[in-house]
């Protein structure tokens, strides 16, 4: 990509465009005295349950192939002993539930095995150990941000922005959020807003492979060309079979630090 082809993509941080959500001790857990400090009780959600309080809060790789997918548990308010310590938990309660949104962040990305490295749920959710939310002004600028997250572009800033000690996984957690540089959806006109969300609703429920496989996903590859095309209305050259973006897939794919223990055969 040309110089003018890069001031098309206006980058920020994450945490000066969103708000990122609690540690998830703040949500369940208590003090170092046994006291409160996260309000709810957390149980895993069954087939027909509908929480008040969903909760995004473990891994589950298969389940994350795709861009949306909904909460694993739900949040249940503590009952308080005292009337202070009701008090305090029903303003913990409406604090926590005030960050919920329908984007969250694989603070915990497992490169090799899992997909995505941000999701939307349809619902406003809580983010939780494994996903910590990320509320932004609009639900258009989340779906953006989660489609911008999963190209080959937004998935090489996670990477490198990423503590790396364990090969094939990547940590980031809620301070190192805050500077992880992704684009900057504010900036993105109204039409360009409309057309990022569109993309996401299109591809929200195809099957992504592991980030390892990138170089042969097909819907990452559609995702990437649609993104530049589209959105940023990037030049063809960017975008077509042999550009920068599929080289970009190609040499993903084959770092030691990503791959971890997996053969070039799987």
């Amino acid at each position: 990509m040309n110089k003018s082809q890069i001031e098309k993509i206006v980058v920020s941080t994450i945490g000066n465009i969103g708000e990122i959500g609690p540690y998830h001790s703040d949500i369940e857990g208590k003090t170092a005295k046994g006291g409160i400090r996260g309000p709810f009780a957390r149980e895993q959600l069954k087939p027909k349950d509908v929480p008040t309080y969903p909760i995004l809060w473990a891994h589950d790789a298969e389940r994350e192939r795709t861009l949306s997918f909904e909460a694993d548990f739900q949040g249940f308010p503590l009952k308080g002993k005292t009337p202070a310590e009701k008090e305090l938990v029903d303003k913990r309660v409406a604090s926590v539930w005030a960050t919920a949104s329908h984007c969250h962040f694989n603070q915990n990305f497992q490169f090799n095995s899992q997909a995505t490295g941000m999701q939307f749920t349809k619902r406003h959710t809580i983010g939780g150990r494994a996903w910590i939310s990320v509320k932004l002004a609009s639900a258009e600028q989340e779906k953006a941000l989660v489609v911008w997250a999963n190209s080959s572009l937004g998935l090489l800033l996670h990477w490198w922005h990423a503590n790396k000690q364990q090969r094939g996984r990547g940590n980031i957690g809620k301070e190192a959020l805050q500077s992880l540089p992704v684009i900057d959806v504010r900036a993105l006109t109204a039409k360009q807003l409309k057309t990022a969300a569109a993309l996401f609703d299109a591809l929200s429920s195809k099957l992504l492979l592991p980030f390892h496989e990138i170089d042969r996903d097909s819907v990452r590859a559609e995702l990437d060309e649609k993104f530049a095309r589209d959105v940023l209305g990037l030049a063809k050259p960017v975008y077509a079979a042999g550009g920068p973006l599929e080289l970009l897939r190609m040499k993903l794919a084959q770092e030691p630090s990503i791959r971890g223990s997996k053969e070039d055969s799987d």
